[in-house]
């Protein structure tokens, strides 16, 4: 395998829903494109990696010799079972990582970090980086966990930790919201079990993401945290008249008072003030109609 000795980008859990974007992201514009898979690897370009195993990522670093480092890879669904398995990879993971980093005999130019708004846990309104994060669950409390340990390699690495706000697009689960409405009217069902649907949430698209990624990990910022938002928030009720349009019917809804979350707010978004004064606003180049009608098309005969 040859490896180049620059441009190279280093994504952890890249066969994951963002990794898979990000990689056909670089990958287009030239850029050596690696990763770790806890899974069997399908590609020359991926590793099967533990992360866990601070020395076994080490050796790949060392063969790679990333320029840039995307760390994804995490327990991300939030009613995961296994609660010791959450903290286990979402922190120790993160630290293996950054242990390994150290070894090496070069700085990285830029490691991005992806944490969670879940550290916000349910604050009402728009939530900036200045709030104080009061986590609800041990995803939220893992990611809160992780920061201030990475905090810790700041005088070390140069590290950026960004806190995305929900997003979506093609290639997401069908256990997360979005994706599992649009699959119900992809397979032409007339009912939907969803929990409150008058809340505001924001669903950004994942080609923001990746772009907000974009500007961060090739920008001068360092030792820092920025929230990956947009400030918009929707109204599920929205989502379900946009995808009643798009296949042509309503679908019913059965309100499952399992999903309700206790003491649900109304709306949560983020405040992008912060990394809009940082890498710019360009958010009209994305809009969610755009992303429902992308995803209700994939794969449709």
């Amino acid at each position: 395998m040859e490896v180049h000795s620059r441009k190279i980008i280093f994504i952890t859990g890249i066969t994951g829903f963002t990794g898979k974007h990000l990689e056909e992201y670089y990958s287009k514009r030239g850029f050596g494109v690696y990763g770790t898979t806890f899974t069997e690897p399908s590609s020359s370009n991926h590793f099967k990696c533990d992360i866990l195993e601070e020395e076994e990522l080490f050796k790949i670093l060392n063969k790679v010799k990333p320029e840039y480092i995307i760390h994804l890879a995490a327990i991300s669904f939030v009613a995961a079972k296994d609660q010791k398995n959450i903290y286990n990879v979402n922190i120790f993971g993160t630290l293996s990582l950054l242990n390994a980093v150290t070894k090496l005999d070069y700085l990285p130019t830029k490691i991005l970090i992806a944490s969670s708004a879940a550290v916000y846990g349910n604050i009402e309104g728009e939530l900036g980086e200045e709030l104080c994060p009061q986590p609800v669950n041990h995803y939220g409390n893992s990611k809160l966990v992780m920061e201030n340990m990475v905090k810790g390699y700041y005088d070390r690495l140069n590290i950026i930790i960004v806190r995305p706000f929900n997003y979506t697009g093609t290639g997401q689960e069908n256990h997360f919201l979005i994706p599992k409405i649009v699959s119900h009217y992809k397979e032409n069902k007339k009912e939907i079990e969803l929990g409150n649907i008058n809340v505001y949430r924001e669903f950004n698209d994942v080609h923001y993401v990746v772009k907000c990624y974009t500007e961060l990990l090739f920008s001068k910022f360092k030792s820092d945290i920025f929230n990956v938002c947009s400030g918009n928030a929707i109204n599920i009720n929205y989502i379900l008249s946009v995808m009643n349009q798009l296949a042509g019917y309503a679908i019913k809804v059965n309100v499952n008072p399992k999903f309700v979350r206790k003491n649900e707010i109304d709306i949560l978004k983020g405040n992008p003030r912060k990394l809009f004064a940082h890498i710019g606003d360009f958010t009209n180049e994305f809009t969610f109609n755009n992303t429902l009608e992308h995803m209700y098309n994939e794969n449709r005969i």
